[in-house]
C-alpha cells in the first residue's frame, strides 16, 4: 500500500515547483531592483544635503586669522571677513565692579528689618531683610539676594579671608556703566548698624570699567572684552593689555578650509556615480539588479551634463575639477588655489550665483530623491508588484491544498479498495 499523505504531497510538489521558481525569481527580481533605488536613494539625497551646504556660500568663503604675535587677541573670523592686515592695541581691559564687605565671621546674623536696596546700570532690587528666616545668617544673606527674582546681574559669594569673612559682590556683566550700588534704609538695631557699616566701608575689589583698544588705529571703547563684528563678520576677544606694542592680525582667505568643502561636493557625487553605476552595468558575468532601467542612469547623465555646461562660459578647470575617463571626479587643490588668485569671486560666479553649478546639480537632483520622486515612484510599482506576486503565491496555496485534499481522499480511498480487494481474495485461498 502506498502513503496517501506522502504521495498527494509528491505529487503537489511537482504540480506547483514550477509556479514556485518563477514567483521566487520575479520575487528576488523586484526586490533586487527596490534595494538597488534605495541605495541610489540614499546618495542621492546625501548629494543633495552637500549641495544646500555648499549653496549659502559660507564654507566657499572661508578666512582664517593669523597674528604677528599671541596672548593679547583671539579672532573669530566667519565666511566674508574683509581680507587684509589690521593692528590692534590693548590699552585696558574691561572688567566687572567687585565690592567685598566685611563680617567678623558667618555667624552674624542679618538684622530683621529694613530694606537692603541693591543696583547695577539703572536695574534694582529691594530686598525686604524682614522675610529672611529666623536667625538668618550671612550665607542666608548671600542666598537670598542671588535667588532673587529680581536679581538686577548681581552675583554674591562669601570669602574666608583668614581675618575676617567677605561678602563679595560681582556684575554679572562687564563695563563703566555695571558699578554695584547698595543702600540700605527704614531697620534698626544691632545688627542693623552693622550692615550699614560694612555697607559704608566696603572695598572695592575691582573697578567697573571699559575695555579701550585701538583697531588699525582708531579708538574703540567696548563694555566688554569680547568685541563683535568690529568688521563685519569678525569678532575679537580682548585677553590681556598689549599698549606699546601692537599685534598685527593678518585675515587671508582659507584655501585649504574652501578645498575641504569643495571636497565633500567631489566625494558625493563619486559615491552617487558609483552606486548608479553598479546598479545599472553588469559585471563579471552577473546582471545588474538595473540594468537596461534608465531612470537612474538619466540621474547621473543630466549630473554629468550640467557640469558639462556651467554658466558665463567658464569650464570646470576653473573650479580645480575634472572628470577621469572613467567618469570619476576629481579636484585639484593647488588648481583651485591658482583660480581662487586669478578671480576671487570664481566660486561665487561659477558655483554658487544664481543659475550656477550647484543650483544646476540641486535642480536635477531634488525630483529625483525628494518624496514621490522619481525613484521614490519606481520603488512604489516594484513594491506593488512584490505585493501582487505575494497575493498570487498566496492563491496558489489556496489551490495547491485543495489539490492535495482531492489526492488524499483518493488515494485513501484506493487504498480501502485495495484492503477490500485483498480480504475478499482471501476467502478463496485454500490452504
Amino acid at each position: 500500500m502506498i502513503d496517501p499523505a506522502t504521495f498527494a504531497s509528491q505529487l503537489v510538489s511537482a504540480e506547483r515547483s514550477g509556479l514556485d521558481y518563477q514567483f521566487r525569481l520575479q520575487t528576488n527580481l523586484a526586490q533586487a531592483k527596490i534595494d538597488a533605488y534605495k541605495a541610489i536613494d540614499t546618495k542621492a539625497e546625501a548629494f543633495s544635503a552637500v549641495l544646500e551646504g555648499l549653496s549659502d556660500g559660507s564654507s566657499l568663503n572661508s578666512t582664517q586669522a593669523t597674528f604677528s604675535q599671541e596672548g593679547a587677541v583671539k579672532v573669530n573670523s566667519s565666511a566674508g571677513a574683509a581680507e587684509g592686515n589690521y593692528t590692534i592695541e590693548v590699552s585696558q581691559l574691561a572688567q566687572a565692579h567687585r565690592v567685598g564687605l566685611s563680617f567678623a565671621d558667618e555667624s552674624w546674623q542679618a538684622p530683621t528689618t529694613g530694606v537692603l536696596d541693591l543696583g547695577v546700570n539703572g536695574n534694582n532690587m529691594s530686598l525686604d531683610l524682614s522675610t529672611l528666616p529666623v536667625g538668618a545668617s550671612l550665607n542666608d544673606l548671600r542666598d537670598a539676594i542671588n535667588g532673587s527674582a529680581d536679581n538686577p546681574g548681581i552675583n554674591a559669594i562669601i570669602l574666608q579671608t583668614g581675618s575676617d569673612v567677605k561678602l563679595v559682590l560681582t556684575s554679572e556683566e562687564t563695563g563703566a556703566a555695571n558699578t554695584v550700588s547698595m543702600t540700605l534704609l527704614g531697620g534698626a538695631g544691632a545688627a542693623y548698624d552693622e550692615l550699614n557699616t560694612a555697607i559704608s566701608g566696603q572695598t572695592e575689589l575691582s573697578t567697573a570699567q571699559d575695555a579701550l583698544f585701538k583697531f588699525s588705529g582708531v579708538d574703540i571703547t567696548s563694555s566688554s572684552n569680547t568685541v563683535e563684528n568690529i568688521i563685519e563678520n569678525l569678532s575679537i576677544e580682548l585677553t590681556q593689555t598689549n599698549a606699546g606694542s601692537p599685534t598685527t592680525l593678518e585675515i587671508a582667505r582659507d584655501d585649504e578650509a574652501i578645498a575641504t568643502s569643495l571636497k565633500s561636493l567631489v566625494d558625493a557625487y563619486n559615491a552617487l556615480a558609483e552606486q548608479t553605476k553598479s546598479a545599472t552595468v553588469s559585471a563579471d558575468g552577473e546582471r545588474a539588479a538595473l540594468a537596461g532601467d534608465g531612470t537612474a542612469r538619466n540621474l547621473t547623465n543630466l549630473l554629468r551634463n550640467s557640469f558639462a555646461n556651467l554658466p558665463n562660459g567658464s569650464y570646470l578647470s576653473d573650479l580645480g575639477l575634472s572628470f577621469d575617463r572613467y567618469g570619476k571626479l576629481s579636484l585639484d587643490n593647488d588648481a583651485l588655489s591658482s583660480s581662487l588668485n586669478n578671480d576671487p569671486n570664481i566660486l561665487e560666479n561659477v558655483l554658487l550665483g544664481t543659475g550656477g553649478l550647484a543650483e544646476s546639480l540641486i535642480n536635477i537632483v531634488e525630483p529625483f530623491h525628494e518624496t514621490k520622486g522619481f525613484l521614490d515612484a519606481r520603488m512604489t510599482t516594484l513594491n506593488s508588484q512584490v505585493d501582487r506576486i505575494s497575493d498570487k503565491v498566496e492563491q496558489l496555496d489556496k489551490r495547491m491544498e485543495n489539490t492535495y485534499q482531492r489526492y488524499l481522499s483518493q488515494f485513501t480511498q484506493m487504498n480501502q479498495m485495495q484492503a477490500q480487494m485483498e480480504q475478499t481474495a482471501s476467502l478463496f485461498s485454500f490452504s
